[in-house]
């Protein structure tokens, strides 16, 4: 993972064919991608590239099929991501990366030395942490990059809330053709079943996933309507409608949980992430997703944006 995004900040942008050859490529079997300590659930859903994909948008590493990447992907500028804890506050190294900056980075940090901590499966987590953020905005100053303070909060505030469409949403027609995968997510079990496509319009609610090779497309039937929404969206949309509450928050902790087929927006899983830079743990026996490090405002904030309440 340290050499696909050192190849990506070399190349700065590329389509998708291009970053799932390179991860395939800089693969080996010794990597152990199948034990999953990344964060992602191990499944045919989630194949190398893939969780590489979330992994690499969770931490602020990279863009994927965002605005001025619509077919592939864009490294983001390098960045110290910080926000409060306990004994200060801390910074997080998100973004583009090269030995030359992390050299400068250990130059510059003075008595705040890196904190570099490996993760199997994703690139080297690199932290600063002081009790002044002065000071950290002072080290990005001197290594060239970027200063975001209080990123997970800055992130928060610019998400939409996880809300149902309404008619002045357009609508949509689901894809025709042979060869689409049908899948229809059941939110009493929370988890996606096989479907068929005389299923598709059986109910007023409902949420239906077509894949084709490595296109996924996700249609909500809302009202009797069909509309074409991001997975995320739609799932929590969903669960809301069948008052399903599925987030557990653990204030001793300090993390927040969540089943792994309900794994929050792009944007609102950044700043979950970034809260500990590191991307969330899977656990195979519960089949949830736990996040480390969420301050209890976090926590309430984002459950608010997914219509979720805290357990």
């Amino acid at each position: 993972a340290n050499e696909l995004l050192l190849w990506m900040s070399a190349r700065r942008a590329g389509s998708w064919q291009q970053f799932r050859a390179a991860a395939e490529e800089l693969h080996s079997p010794e990597d152990g991608s199948e034990s999953n300590e990344a964060g992602s659930p191990a499944s045919d859903e989630f194949q190398l590239h893939q969780r590489l994909r979330l992994d690499f948008s969770s931490l602020g590493h990279a863009e994927f099929f965002a605005r001025e990447c619509e077919q592939g992907w864009r490294i983001a500028p390098p960045t110290l991501a910080t926000h409060p804890v306990p004994d200060g506050f801390r910074a997080v190294l998100c973004g583009a990366r090269s030995p030359a900056l992390l050299d400068r980075l250990r130059r510059a940090g003075g008595p705040f030395a890196a904190e570099v901590l490996s993760v199997r499966g994703v690139p080297d987590v690199v932290r600063f942490t002081d009790p002044d953020i002065g000071s950290l905005e002072s080290l990005a100053m001197q290594s060239g990059i970027r200063f975001q303070p209080d990123a997970p909060l800055a992130i928060l505030y610019h998400l939409p809330p996880c809300i149902p469409p309404t008619r002045q949403h357009p609508q949509s027609e689901f894809p025709e053709g042979a060869g689409w995968r049908i899948r229809e997510f059941d939110p009493s079990a929370v988890r996606w079943r096989a479907s068929e496509r005389q299923h598709l319009h059986a109910g007023r609610a409902g949420l239906f996933e077509f894949q084709l090779y490595d296109q996924w497309r996700y249609f909500l039937r809302w009202a009797g309507r069909t509309y074409e929404m991001p997975r995320a969206v739609a799932v929590y949309v969903l669960l809301r409608r069948y008052r399903r509450r599925l987030l557990r928050y653990d204030s001793a902790t300090c993390t927040l949980s969540l089943p792994g087929a309900c794994r929050p927006p792009r944007l609102l899983e950044r700043a979950l992430v970034l809260c500990s830079g590191f991307p969330p743990a899977f656990d195979p026996a519960t089949s949830r997703l736990t996040y480390a490090d969420i301050p209890p405002d976090i926590a309430r904030f984002a459950a608010e944006l997914l219509r979720q309440p805290l357990l």
